[in-house]
């Protein structure tokens, strides 16, 4: 990292902001040529204006078990979801890890979010535990003095160069980050890849026996744009949310004896839409609030790559992009947001925008409608979508109604071994 930008991100820390993108980053960062070679399929797929959507592409993971919500602004080539026991002090460790770019590209980028037990040692309480770099209370720590403590208790400084500190994040008792380069980037020493190593880390206020880690690596020369991503998006994006039970929904109607899950397809179950009315329409599941319209469907699809049984991520991906694609051409939508959701594991891709309303006879006399759509593949080859239809002024992206839509649940999983599930 150059030694300019170091500085101005320690001096964006010292103001105390959970934005700790360096000053002088000026434009956006070009994508990195191992991510966009990765995603030529969604390149080639995607229509010529949603392009961008190809790398650029928000991956929303909401995982209600354990409790927390993070966003990674990038389109992902595969996924794992861990929940394992360790030996080390982290006792428990839970959460996700994603690599940018596929295994054919000589750079890794990978991304890893993580929940970890924080059981205090040497009989020290928890709150002084939490608010401590080494003993030493870290209100007030200057990064110089956060790195110089660091320093005196490992040996990793001796051949990497490491620049970090705490900063303020909202919801923390403490939040801290630091990056880690070879010694041998710097001085042109060695001809194996470097791998920079970013991580930051919180222990929030209401849940104090848990640390969230974040943990990034990249090719050096690309800090720029993964750290752009990391600091101004990710970071901020994380928070606590409350835990909820799809099968605890009261005041509900149940339509199958012990659940509020509906059975869309072979595989797929769709939580019941609290709110709304189901329709009396046969051989549809169809919901109705106020002037919105929602309708979940199965259907099968005649792309091979997609809808061969036990579908990789990239498989997944291509599902969604030959949605956005028919819906552009056959409803003439405009689409406003195009993302990634992986809830509690299951991956589905949500969509927003106008099109003419698919429910006119003659579509391309139709007056156009708003419209939120949630799309899944499950592991025998079945696809769902839901999706709300509602007047063209009308918001179907709010974060309620986007919950709704991201009902679909998988009941089998693609597992290698009993702490990994493969997304």
């Amino acid at each position: 990292m150059k030694l300019r930008l170091i500085a101005a991100t320690l001096a964006v820390m010292a103001l105390g902001t959970t934005s700790i993108m360096a000053e002088g980053l000026k434009g956006t960062p070009e994508t990195p040529l191992a991510i966009v070679e990765s995603q030529k399929d969604s390149a080639s797929i995607l229509p010529d204006q949603y392009k961008s959507y190809a790398t650029q592409m928000n991956t929303v993971v909401k995982d209600y078990k354990n409790g927390y919500t993070f966003t990674i602004p990038w389109r992902v080539a595969d996924g794992v979801m861990l929940d394992m026991d360790v030996r080390s002090e982290s006792e428990h460790i839970q959460g996700y890890s994603f690599n940018l770019a596929g295994p054919t590209q000589d750079d890794a980028y990978t991304v890893s979010f993580t929940k970890r037990n924080n059981t205090p040692q040497d009989g020290v309480s928890q709150k002084e535990w939490n608010t401590t770099w080494y003993g030493v209370p870290i209100k007030g720590m200057s990064s110089e003095e956060y790195l110089s403590i660091w320093r005196q208790h490992s040996n990793a400084f001796e051949h990497n160069d490491i620049v970090g500190g705490f900063f303020s994040k909202k919801g923390a008792t403490s939040a801290r980050w630091d990056k880690t380069t070879p010694k041998s980037y710097a001085e042109m020493t060695s001809t194996e890849p470097v791998q920079s190593v970013f991580e930051a880390e919180f222990i929030m206020d209401k849940d104090p026996t848990h640390r969230y880690n974040l943990v990034s690596t990249y090719a050096p020369i690309q800090a720029d744009f993964m750290e752009a991503g990391l600091m101004e998006h990710t970071i901020p994006s994380f928070e606590l949310i409350n835990k909820k039970n799809s099968n605890a929904i009261k005041g509900v109607k149940q339509f199958l004896t012990g659940t509020n899950d509906i059975s869309v397809a072979e595989g797929i179950k769709f939580t019941y839409p609290k709110g709304f009315t189901r329709l009396n329409e046969k051989g549809k599941i169809a919901f109705t609030k106020h002037n919105i319209r929602l309708d979940v469907e199965s259907f099968t699809i005649p792309v091979q790559a997609v809808s061969t049984g036990m579908p990789t991520m990239m498989g997944k991906q291509m599902l969604g992009d030959y949605y956005l694609k028919q819906l552009v051409e056959v409803n003439k939508a405009s689409i406003t947001r195009y993302e990634t959701h992986i809830i509690d594991g299951n991956v589905m891709f949500y969509l927003a925008g106008h099109m003419k309303n698919p429910n006119t006879s003659d579509t391309s006399a139709a007056a156009p409608v708003s419209f939120g759509a949630t799309i899944i593949l499950g592991n025998e080859g079945n696809v769902a979508v839901a999706r709300m239809i509602g007047p063209s002024g009308v918001s179907l992206a709010t974060p309620e109604l986007i919950d709704i839509l991201d009902g679909f649940r998988l009941t089998t999983t693609l597992n290698t071994n009993q702490s990994s599930q493969v997304l």
